[in-house]
């Protein structure tokens, strides 16, 4: 569900997933694609940074996700 998120609204998605400051980051990506949409000659240039706005998205709720379950598995092995 959070991948589809990040595919149509990429900072939304990293602002629920507890990346405020990548959101914040994504959010400036996602608003510059947008100011190129809107020119007709920068057109597929705004493509091409909205393209790297979700794949960062994207990779950065994987990469949170594989922290989460790696740092649970460790507690779940320490012999308190």
């Amino acid at each position: 569900m959070m991948y589809l998120l990040a595919f149509f609204c990429s900072p939304l998605a990293l602002l629920l997933s507890g990346k405020p400051i990548s959101a914040i980051f994504n959010l400036v990506l996602y608003v510059l694609s947008i100011a190129c949409w809107l020119t007709i000659i920068l057109f597929h240039v705004g493509f091409v940074i909205w393209a790297v706005a979700v794949l960062h998205a994207i990779l950065t709720i994987n990469n949170s996700r594989e922290e989460r379950r790696a740092r649970r598995i460790i507690a779940a092995t320490r012999l308190d």
